[in-house]
């Protein structure tokens, strides 16, 4: 029966899959609710304290752009994003019977993986490792399948009856290695038959112990969404300093009419880039601060070193000359501007800040930081709006999505990169983030996630 269920796989020519039991996809006018588990929530029952916690996820994102590798030549399949990220965790389950695991989200890859026995050389996770061996809905993908050719870096596997072997590349030295399957996939309480993932036996530069692998969100064939059908997706991510936890939402209802009651929201339409097509761009035109007037917005003064992003300027598409991309990644607790747009940005806020401009802080590895009036809290200075464009669409970030008060400090949760601009996740805090796929817009609604069903 399972031979027959994989014929049948076999036989599309596309993604989703379909098995015994019905389509993949998750059902017309249904949603799936998951639960957000931060990745550091065992270390804060731990009794870490709140700047540990914060330290420990900026260092996450610090590691993340892989600045260095950004200037090389992407290739397809290759995501420009390390997977040390993974701030946020979802509970799955893999296999007949299941085998329940955590994983990373991550809205900047595909490949749903997670690592198998027997490992050859696997990074250290808390969950216990899936054996494929117990499960009997498990099967391999062939190398001579069309699934198989949706990854650039594949081979066939001769001692495994011509499996799909698979090298998962990131930036910098991170790779994942294993062998292309399909099982049942339980998410959210719905169980999908025939889903394509990753069995991973050796990977390098994985995500923290505590996610047994990654959940890619990106608009790849074999992402998570794409094999589900899902054109809806919604998160809402609380302050990194919250207990509660974040929330994920899949399918058709995804949060509509919780996005629609909320009066500051901007929508921005989605822009795609021949370089990496799967990711969520947005063209960026520049930033203001303060009350600048337009005339003062400050842009990008050249193309990011990945190759040009999105926009006019780099001949990816977009409406406007001064657009250059940037990346929505949920993974990413800091977000990450081009070089000379941070030192502008740097600049216009001291001058509007006139604060004394601190060391950069060791504990925490950011640059901008000011030193707070003895004892003066950040919620008693003055900290101007830092005002986003994205095609003319203006996101304002307020000085919580902004600044990080550590100790006689506050520094700023946005680095530098020579490479392509990030929206992290510390800036999409407390927001109702609503990714509509077919009609290919992004909607940012200020409110508390506990408003969110």
């Amino acid at each position: 029966m399972e031979l027959l269920v994989l014929l049948l796989f076999l036989a599309l020519p596309v993604l989703p899959a379909r098995g015994g039991g019905g389509s993949s996809s998750v059902p017309p006018r249904r949603s799936l609710h998951l639960e957000l588990a931060r990745v550091d929530d065992a270390a804060a029952a731990a009794n870490l304290t709140d700047h540990e916690l914060i330290r420990r996820a900026v260092q996450r994102s610090l590691d993340r752009p892989g600045v260095a590798a950004r200037n090389r030549k992407a290739v397809v399949g290759e995501a420009p994003l390390v997977p040390r990220g993974g701030e946020y965790l979802v509970k799955l389950g893999i296999g007949t019977p299941q085998h329940y695991f955590s994983a990373a989200i991550d809205t900047a890859s595909d490949l749903v993986w997670l690592q198998c026995q027997p490992c050859v050389s696997c990074y250290r996770q808390l969950d216990p490792i899936f054996n494929p061996r117990l499960s009997s809905s498990y099967a391999v993908v062939p190398c001579s399948s069309d699934t198989c050719s949706q990854l650039d870096g594949h081979r066939c596997d001769e001692d495994d009856d011509q499996a799909c072997r698979y090298n998962y590349k990131y930036s910098g030295n991170a790779v994942t290695n294993g062998t292309l399957a399909i099982d049942k996939l339980a998410v959210g309480g719905n169980v999908f038959h025939a889903v394509v993932l990753g069995c991973s036996d050796s990977s390098v530069g994985g995500p923290p112990p505590q996610a047994s692998g990654l959940v890619g969100l990106a608009r790849g064939p074999l992402s998570l969404l794409s094999q589900l059908s899902v054109r809806r997706f919604m998160y809402c991510l609380p302050p990194p300093m919250s207990r509660t936890p974040g929330k994920l939402v899949l399918g058709a209802g995804a949060g509509a009419d919780a996005v629609r009651n909320v009066s500051d929201r901007v929508t921005v339409t989605m822009s795609s880039s021949t370089r990496y097509p799967s990711y969520y761009y947005l063209n960026f035109d520049g930033l203001a601060v303060g009350d600048q007037t337009p005339g003062t917005i400050r842009r990008p003064t050249s193309p990011p070193a990945t190759g040009g992003g999105v926009g006019g300027g780099g001949g990816d598409g977009g409406s406007g000359a001064n657009a250059y991309g940037m990346i929505v990644d949920v993974a990413s607790t800091i977000s990450f501007l081009e070089a000379s747009l941070y030192d502008e940005l740097a600049d216009d806020l001291e001058e509007e800040i006139r604060l004394p401009r601190a060391t950069p802080s060791t504990r925490l590895g950011l640059d901008l930081c000011f030193i707070l009036p003895e004892g003066v809290g950040i919620d008693r200075v003055y900290v101007p709006t830092v005002s986003m464009s994205f095609d003319g669409r203006w996101l304002e970030l307020e000085r919580d999505r902004l600044f990080l008060e550590d100790g006689r400090m506050m520094c700023l949760m946005i680095g530098r990169t020579s490479g392509v601009s990030i929206l992290g996740n510390y800036q999409q805090q407390n927001m109702h983030v609503l990714y509509n796929l077919r009609r290919g817009k992004i909607t940012f609604a200020k409110a508390s996630c506990d408003s969110l069903p």
